[in-house]
Parts: structure tokens; C-alpha cells; sequence
């Protein structure tokens, strides 16, 4: 079942005095159509009208650096953003560079919570503006024209317009749009994990046995458990004590990662934790477009049948195709396939494609969302048809008629179905197959891949606030710690 996005709820609305008023709003990036893409809207605080210019620039440089983040980065074709300008009356942000007072259109502030460089807003205020101006919106973040340094995460992510803020935000949007743990011990009143079902988080476990720990199958069989926090295992996955608020009792994947640390990337785990959430978003289908867009097909002619799916882009590729023919795989491996009617023969036929997103971020897929399928039912109705030079056999042969990928472009690779093709939870063949209904899924996920076997949980329902108090703990900590 697919998860809800992070969306802006109806309550929340309802709770605004007064709505802000509508802005201009510029496209950034996109991606594709609004219902087929995870739409992010960034709204500008603190920006006054003569600031508007100044915003684009902030705005265009931060976005620009989220997406230099992997996997943001290889799935970057996923993501709309459009910048909304909310205009200020006054610039900056309550208690930041320009005074203890700003007059800002959704109120920012520093020292949210006694906590002198968290930066909050008004949620209310800022989610009205999204869904008033970019109603499509899945997510929001608010940047704010202050220099000081500063930001919070949660339902809402905001940075202030310091450059050093942006990878605040990167670490924060580890929370939205992950629901990663932090990884740092901090004393700050959150309640651990409840010993009995485990941390709900991909990231963090209380467990210290190696076959119940979440991200097992990326713990190489040499790495010691617990593994001591020295930089001889500082590039491996293993089973690091303290996280999570805690310094021991709850285990982190790495020594580092950006859910530790400022300034490093995600480790295998939260990667792999990051890019299933980027398919369990409600928009995000696997199968785009189909061609024929019918399911039935009916063939009167001796023309090859040309069939086809558009998948949104991945750069580079990690997409595998396996095609099928009543139940026999066929030997195209790209988006595309021609059938001859000479080799299916008169009468009706099952033609499926089983779609895998192979991708090295990944090493297994309990949940099957990095898979899909989709089927035609054709008729052929001559019994005429000469097999010719075009013409494919449903036993394996297939007409070989230009295929692109997910971004249109030619392929090329075609071969025997399910061989050599490394991905999710062993072949890609074997995977794909099984996403047809052909054959069971048994092979182990290979060692050269990253990623942990974790499932997480449906979230609470104040999963939200959750992530919230989380995040502005996890800041309150970064601060402090970089201030020793």
C-alpha cells in the first residue's frame, strides 16, 4: 500500500486567521505533470518587495545544492519545485541579524524553543501560502532572508539564508522526507524506543544480535557486532552504539552519516531508506504511460505489435525489463518490444513487462515497491501471417524495433532475459519475473550492493510531531556540539 506524501492537512488551514495573500510563483525545476511528480514548494520569509530578486538567487543556489545530495541526485526527475514570493513588510527574522522584531509574512523566528539558532515558523501560516499558490504541493520549505545561521526540519523545513544552512536542510529533509532517526547521542527528554518492537525508524535498532538487526544482509560476515567506533571500520556497515538521543543501548548503521554529522553523506542504509520513500510517494508510479494505452488489443493485420511503457527518469538508469508472452520470457530487456502475429498465431495472448528499478542504493525490496508490471490482452485474428524479418516468436524470439528508456533516449543490451542483470534482492531477471507472477523470488541480495532489509512501520498519528520535536532536539544538539 502506498504511503501518503507529506501533504498539507485541511486542519491546518482552518487554523489560519488570516490567509496570505496570493504570490508570483516560478518553476525551478520540472520534472513532469503535477499529479506524476513529487511537487515541493519553497516560499521565501523575511524577503521583502525589493528582496524578490535576491530570493530566486537563495532559492535557485539551495535547490541546486539539495539535489547534489544522493540519491536526490540520481532521482532528481522525480521532484517539481516551484519557489513561492511571499513578500515581507520587513527582511530577516525575529531575534536574527536585524533585530529582536521582524514584520515577516509567516513569522520567523530564531531561538525557537529557548534554542538560540533553531529557526522556526508559523507551520499554519506557511502551508496556506503552499496550498494557495502550488495547490499540488507535497512539501514545503521556507528560506529565510536572514544571514545568521540557522534552520529546523519536521513537517515543515526551514534554513535561513546563511550558505552553511543548507546543509541543515540536506540533514532535514533526512527526517521529512525519510522519517530518518537522528544519529547523535543527545540527553533531550525524547522517548526511547520501546524495547519490546524496536525503534519505528529505518536507521537506529536496539538490537545487537546479528540476524535481528534491520540492515543485516549489509553486514559483511568479517565486521564485528556491536562494531567498535574506530576509523579502520569508518567505510563499512556495521552496528555502532549510541544514537537516537542515546549514547548507548540504541545502534546506528555507520560511524558517520548525515544523520550524525553535518557535512557527510547519507550511509547505505538511510540511502536505501530515502529512495524506497521516494517510491512510496503517492504520485510516483513506476508505469507511467503505456502503449497501446489499452489493455486489449485486437490485431485484423500481419503488422508487427509494437508495445511500450514510459518510466519517470533515473540518472544513470537503473531500470530492468523482463517481457513475457503467455508465461515465456522474451529476450528484450529495454521499454520497448515488437511481436510478429506470424509467430504469436490466430487466437488471444498475454503480453506483460515486469519493471525493476535495480538500483545499487537498494539491496532488497520486501515491499516490492522498486517493481511493477503491466499486461495486454491481444487477439490475432489471421491465420495468413508469413513469419518474416520482423517478425518475433512468444517462445523467445522478438521483433527488434527501437526501444528507449526512461528518458526516451535509444537502448541498447538486448539479450537472453534475467542474465547478468545484478539488482534488487539477486538478478534483475529473477526479481522482474517474479513482479510477473512467473518465478519466485530465492536469490540472496548481492554483496556489492547497499541498502539493509528494514521495513518501517506506518507511521503514528502524530507521526508529524514527531519528526518535529526530533529534528529542532536534533539542531539544538549540532549547535551545541560545534560550539566546543
Amino acid at each position: 500500500m502506498r504511503r501518503a506524501t507529506a501533504g498539507v492537512a485541511l486542519g491546518a488551514l482552518l487554523c489560519v486567521s488570516a490567509r496570505v495573500r496570493a504570490a508570483e510563483v516560478e518553476t525551478l525545476r520540472q520534472a513532469g505533470a503535477a499529479d506524476k511528480r513529487f511537487n515541493i514548494a519553497v516560499l521565501g520569509d523575511g524577503y521583502r518587495t525589493e528582496d524578490q530578486a535576491k530570493l530566486l538567487t537563495d532559492a535557485t543556489a539551495i535547490v541546486d545544492y539539495l539535489f547534489t545530495v544522493k540519491p536526490l541526485q540520481q532521482y532528481a526527475q522525480f521532484f517539481n519545485v516551484k519557489l513561492v514570493h511571499v513578500v515581507s513588510r520587513d527582511n530577516g527574522a525575529d531575534n536574527g541579524s536585524y533585530g529582536a522584531q521582524r514584520d515577516t509574512a509567516l513569522d520567523s523566528n530564531f531561538n525557537c524553543g529557548g534554542i538560540e539558532r533553531l529557526l522556526c515558523v508559523n507551520q499554519g501560516k506557511a502551508q496556506a501560502a503552499a496550498v494557495a499558490d502550488v495547490p499540488e504541493v507535497n512539501f514545503v520549505m521556507v528560506l529565510v532572508n536572514d544571514p545568521k545561521y540557522g534552520g529546523s526540519g519536521g513537517a515543515i523545513c526551514a534554513a535561513s539564508s546563511n550558505e552553511q544552512s543548507f546543509e541543515i536542510l540536506a540533514h532535514e529533509i533526512g527526517h521529512s522526507l525519510a522519517s530518518l532517526a537522528d544519529e547523535y547521542s543527545y540527553d533531550g527528554g525524547i522517548a526511547p524506543c520501546d524495547a519490546q518492537n524496536d525503534c519505528n525508524e529505518a536507521n537506529v535498532t536496539m538490537r545487537n544480535q546479528r540476524d535481528q538487526i534491520k540492515w543485516k544482509d549489509w553486514i559483511d560476515a568479517a565486521t564485528p557486532v556491536p562494531t567498535p567506533a574506530m576509523q579502520q571500520y569508518a567505510s563499512v556497515i556495521g552496528l555502532f552504539d549510541g544514537a537516537r538521543y542515546v549514547s548507548t543501548g540504541v545502534y546506528r548503521p555507520a560511524l558517520n552519516c548525515k544523520m550524525r554529522d553535518l557535512g557527510t553523506d547519507y550511509c547505505s542504509v538511510c540511502t536505501e531508506q530515502f529512495v524506497r520513500s521516494i517510491w512510496t510517494s503517492e504520485n510516483i508510479q513506476m508505469v507511467e504511460a503505456a502503449m497501446p494505452a489499452q489493455p486489449s488489443v485486437q490485431s485484423d493485420n500481419c503488422d508487427d505489435l509494437h508495445f511500450s511503457v514510459t518510466t519517470p527518469t533515473i540518472t544513470p538508469s537503473t531500470y530492468h525489463y523482463v517481457w513475457s508472452v503467455d508465461g515465456q520470457m522474451q529476450a528484450e530487456t529495454t521499454s520497448a518490444i515488437a511481436l510478429s502475429p506470424a509467430t504469436l498465431m490466430q487466437g488471444q495472448h498475454q503480453v506483460s513487462v515486469a519493471i525493476a528499478d535495480a538500483t545499487a542504493l537498494v539491496r532488497s525490496d520486501p515491499d516490492g515497491v522498486l517493481k511493477d508490471q503491466h499486461s495486454w490482452t491481444v487477439s490475432v485474428s489471421r491465420s495468413d501471417c508469413q513469419p518474416g524479418g520482423s517478425g518475433g516468436a512468444a517462445g523467445g524470439g522478438v521483433a527488434s524495433a527501437p526501444s528507449s528508456g526512461a528518458s526516451g533516449a535509444p537502448m541498447s543490451g538486448a539479450g537472453t532475459a534475467g542474465a547478468g542483470l545484478g539488482g534488487v534482492g539477486g538478478s534483475a531477471g529473477v526479481v522482474a519475473s517474479a513482479a510477473a507472477g512467473l518465478v519466485p523470488v530465492t536469490a540472496p541480495p548481492p554483496r556489492d550492493a547497499s541498502g539493509c532489509a528494514c521495513v518501517l512501520p506506518a507511521s503514528s498519528p502524530d507521526g508529524s510531531r514527531s519528526l518535529l520535536s526530533l529534528g529542532a532536539l536534533g539542531l539544538a544538539s549540532l549547535w551545541r556540539r560545534r560550539r566546543r
